[in-house]
């Protein structure tokens, strides 16, 4: 019996290109993973199970598609390139696990961040049974999709997420260091961060300009949580103190808490110098700040 060559094989992803006359997108932040290796990487680092369910964003041609359906999973992709669809549908298998394509792949044409996940996903997945999302993202909208990710109603068990390294690099961050910012915060106050392998940039076609890291977030157990009360207004003071990094926290707090006085004496609170900058205080002490700037209507 004749078998099939992976669609994230370099020579069928050349030849899927050629057969449609494929160009990557730059815009829509297209390099297509021809590491079969780093693919599979990819599904293990996700620990996918026969029938797990799975969010993917941005399947592209197939390739990681391909390798979520064969490991068991049911896969529901959001996708915005109109020239995909016929790619999907004529490249993955016809039958996976012995049952048709359609019953284990379902393509929603919808930009991700205007995703509507309990609606879009209700006549697919099981809504009461576990949800993981897996995704090599697009560098140019990886940080809006984290947040969009991590705000969201929908309680994943976890994101393995492929992304560029710098980005990567962000979300294991520590107070005190250059790329400690709000992407770190946010996503440390509700997930534990693990990095599990790098992928090279000579891993893509076309190859992007630097590397990227595969990173798995779960949702951290209730007794290991901060309590935030309003998530949502949480990251918004924390964008805005970090809205001039260079300058101290006194600063940046101006816009929140005009009063000189009430300014100082929350500074005071948090045990720091008002010449401290952003970058330097923990997860603690924005929580503190956030309980005392009002909430916006």
């Amino acid at each position: 019996m004749k078998t099939e060559i992976p669609i994230g094989s370099p020579v069928r992803t050349q030849a899927i290109i050629n057969r449609y006359f494929m160009k990557a997108k730059k815009s829509l932040g297209q390099n297509f993973l021809v590491d079969l290796d780093a693919l599979q990487g990819i599904v293990q680092a996700a620990d996918i199970k026969k029938d797990d369910q799975v969010i993917e964003i941005g399947p592209g041609i197939g390739s990681l598609t391909e390798q979520l359906l064969k490991a068991g999973a049911k896969v529901f992709a959001y996708e915005v390139d109109e020239k995909l669809p016929e790619i999907l549908h004529n490249e993955l298998p016809v039958k996976i696990a012995g049952a048709p394509l359609s019953a284990r792949f379902k393509l929603k044409m919808k930009d991700i961040l205007k995703a509507d996940f309990k609606q879009d996903l209700s006549d697919f997945f099981d809504l009461s049974k576990p949800i993981k999302v897996v995704a090599n993202l697009p560098y140019y909208i990886t940080t809006p999709i984290i947040f969009f990710l991590n705000g969201s109603d929908l309680k994943f068990s976890s994101l393995t997420l492929m992304m560029q390294k710098e980005v990567a690099d962000r979300l294991s961050a520590h107070s005190g260091t250059k790329e400690y910012g709000p992407l770190t915060i946010a996503v440390q106050a509700e997930m534990a961060v693990q990095s599990y392998m790098t992928v090279k940039s000579s891993s893509f076609i076309p190859r992007p300009k630097v590397d990227s890291s595969v990173v798995v977030l779960k949702p951290l157990p209730a007794e290991n949580k901060i309590d935030i009360a309003n998530s949502k207004h949480f990251n918004w003071v924390v964008k805005m103190c970090f809205a001039q990094r260079r300058k101290t926290l006194n600063n940046n707090l101006k816009a929140l808490i005009p009063n000189t006085d009430d300014r100082a004496h929350l500074i005071k609170s948090l045990g720091v110098d008002a010449q401290i900058r952003p970058e330097q205080l923990t997860l603690k002490q924005f929580v503190q700040i956030a309980a005392k700037v009002p909430v916006k209507n």
